[in-house]
């Protein structure tokens, strides 16, 4: 089968498609034909080394996490899954034909949607979905401030607290104005032209997507007893405290139950998927460089047919 692999850590240089051995399946492993994979800012990560120390893997390394496709053969204490059923999970070395996956890190594909717009809802609609239902706990009236709201995890947590009933501001890039208010933000603030702390003050919650700065101005807009979570990097205790409001720094929990549930929100069209760009796997090294360089708008996917 072919595969993107890297035998060392470094630059999208290290990225070669190649023949590779199809993984083999034990007990409560199922084979798929991956249809679609999808790319996410971790897996350029990984491969810069960004988590050796706690993440190590072992080479030649086979990219990529989410993915969607076909199921060819089911391993022993397999239950819930057969042969010729659709759909999407979690894996190592998605980036792939074939991949071997946990039963339990897979559920079966919205019938609505395509296989690339499946590819692209794990790692970021999982961990929309946890920060909001779960972290945040969204509710009717509720004000939350979303950072980065035009990336894969924004566009999700946009639509979940709106879901919920809650106020939604978000930050974005002026491109993206226009589709954020479509899927469900109150008010839609433009980064590079504006600061937010002078058109947001004391929201219920703040959802970082960015880090750095925007995190560090983030505390003066959340009211005492709010929070503040973040992906990219731990909250300051200091600022925690001297607001007196709450703050977590969050890492995704695969789980196929809360993929169950986003796919059930998806048939349902209570959730929009968004695919932006398509590439077939020989062009790996050009999706990862995209997905580096924060240009692109919108879900990068992987073909590998």
């Amino acid at each position: 089968m072919r595969a993107a692999r890297i035998y060392a850590y470094g630059h999208s240089d290290q990225i070669r498609l190649e023949d590779a051995p199809r993984p083999a399946i034990g007990p409560g492993d199922v084979l798929v034909k991956v249809r679609a994979a999808g790319v996410n800012p971790v897996d350029w990560k990984i491969r810069e080394g960004y988590f050796r120390d706690s993440m190590a893997v072992s080479f030649p390394f086979t990219l990529g996490q989410d993915f969607s496709g076909d199921v060819t053969e089911c391993g022993p204490d397999v239950g819930g899954f057969k042969r010729g059923d659709s759909v999407f999970g979690f894996a190592s070395g998605a980036y792939a034909e074939f991949v071997s996956v946990r039963a339990g890190a897979l559920a079966q594909k919205p019938r609505s949607i395509d296989y690339q717009m499946a590819a692209s809802i794990p790692t970021p609609g999982l961990t929309a979905y946890q920060l909001i239902i779960d972290i945040i706990r969204a509710a009717k009236d509720q004000s939350i401030l979303i950072h980065g709201a035009a990336g894969g995890v924004g566009a999700f947590a946009v639509q979940l607290a709106r879901w919920k009933g809650a106020r939604v501001m978000a930050t974005a890039s002026s491109e993206d104005l226009p589709e954020l208010k479509q899927l469900g933000a109150y008010e839609v603030i433009d980064y590079k032209s504006e600061r937010f702390e002078d058109r947001v003050k004391g929201v219920d919650a703040v959802v970082d997507l960015v880090g750095g700065e925007t995190l560090a101005r983030s505390y003066s807009v959340v009211k005492p007893g709010g929070i503040v979570v973040s992906i990219v990097g731990p909250p300051d205790q200091h600022q925690l405290q001297l607001k007196q409001i709450r703050g977590q720094f969050y890492r995704m929990q695969r789980d196929a139950d809360d993929l169950k549930k986003l796919a059930d929100l998806i048939h349902r069209g209570t959730l929009k998927v968004r695919v932006k760009q398509a590439f077939p796997l020989m062009l790996a090294k050009e999706a990862q460089d995209l997905s580096q360089g924060g240009r692109s708008h919108g879900k990068i996917v992987l073909l590998t047919d």
